[in-house]
C-alpha cells in the first residue's frame, strides 16, 4: 500500500514539473511584455509631451508671425504717411522760401531806394555846404565820385552843377578833363546837342592829351550827326580816326561812318 501510494505520489510529481516550469516561463513572458508595454506607454508620454510643445511653440510662432505681420503693415501705413506728410511739408516750406525770397527782393530794392535818396541827400547837402561864401569844397575825389555817382544815376542837373564846381577848383587835375567831358555829355543826353558840342571842344581843345579826349571827339561827331550837320560829323569821326587809331572809340567811329554811307 506504501508502495503505491509512494509511486502514485511520484507519478503525481512528474507531470506536475513540467507545467510548473511552462508557468514560469509565461509568467516571465507576461513580465517582459508588461515591462514592454510600461516602455511604449513611457515612450508614448514623451512624444504626446514633445508633440505638445511643439504645438505651444508653433502657436507661438504663428501669433508672433500675425503680431510681425501686423506691426509690418503698421509700420508700412505709418511709412506712406509720413512720406506724404513730408511731400507736403517740403511743398509748404518751398512755398514759404518763396515768399520770403519775394519779400526779401522787396526789401533789398527799397533799401537801394532808400540808398539813392541818401545819396542824393548827401550829395545836395555838399553842394550846399562848399557853395556857401568862405566853405571849403570837398577833397577831389569825393567831389568827383559824388558827380560821377549822380550822374550813371540819372540826376544830371546835380551831376552838372558838381562836375563844374570839380572845374573850379581842381581845373589842373587828371580828373579834370573826364569832368569836362561828362560836362558836354550831360547836355549830349538832354538833346542840347549845341551846348554839348561847345562842352566837348574844351575837353579836345584844353586837355588833347586827356582820358576823355577820343570820348569827347566821338560824342561830338555824333553831336553834329544828330543836329543833320551829317558833313561836319563825319569830318569829326574821320579826324578821330587819325589822331586815334587802335581805340575802342575808332571803331565806334568808323561803324558810324559806314552806317552813313548805307
Amino acid at each position: 500500500m506504501k508502495r503505491s501510494v509512494l509511486l502514485l505520489v511520484f507519478w503525481i510529481a512528474g507531470f506536475a514539473l513540467p507545467g510548473f516550469a511552462v508557468d514560469k516561463e509565461v509568467i516571465q513572458l507576461q513580465q517582459s511584455v508588461a515591462l514592454l508595454q510600461g516602455m511604449v506607454r513611457e515612450m508614448q508620454r514623451n512624444l504626446d509631451e514633445k508633440m505638445a510643445v511643439m504645438r505651444t511653440l508653433l502657436e507661438q510662432s504663428t501669433g508672433q508671425m500675425s503680431q510681425l505681420n501686423s506691426n509690418l503693415g503698421e509700420l508700412q501705413n505709418s511709412l506712406r504717411d509720413s512720406v506724404g506728410n513730408t511731400g507736403q511739408k517740403v511743398d509748404n516750406l518751398t512755398g514759404q522760401m518763396q515768399g520770403l525770397q519775394v519779400s526779401l527782393d522787396e526789401l533789398r530794392a527799397r533799401l537801394d531806394r532808400v540808398s539813392q535818396q541818401i545819396t542824393k541827400m548827401e550829395s545836395a547837402s555838399q553842394t550846399i555846404s562848399f557853395g556857401s561864401p568862405g566853405a571849403a569844397p570837398p577833397p577831389p575825389d569825393v567831389l568827383y565820385n559824388t558827380a560821377l555817382r549822380d550822374y550813371t544815376s540819372g540826376n544830371y542837373p546835380l551831376a552838372l552843377q558838381e562836375f563844374i564846381d570839380y572845374l573850379r577848383y581842381y581845373a589842373d587835375t587828371p580828373l579834370a578833363s573826364n569832368s569836362q567831358f561828362y560836362v558836354g555829355d550831360i547836355y549830349y543826353q538832354q538833346g542840347q546837342f549845341e551846348k554839348a558840342i561847345q562842352e566837348y571842344d574844351k575837353a579836345i581843345e584844353q586837355y588833347p592829351n586827356g582820358n576823355k579826349s577820343a570820348a569827347a571827339q566821338l560824342k561830338k561827331g555824333y553831336a553834329l550827326i544828330n543836329l543833320n550837320l551829317r558833313t561836319q560829323g563825319a569830318r569829326e569821326l574821320q579826324s578821330l580816326l587819325q589822331r586815334f587809331p587802335n581805340t575802342p572809340e575808332a571803331r565806334l567811329a568808323e561803324n558810324k561812318l559806314t552806317a552813313l554811307e548805307m
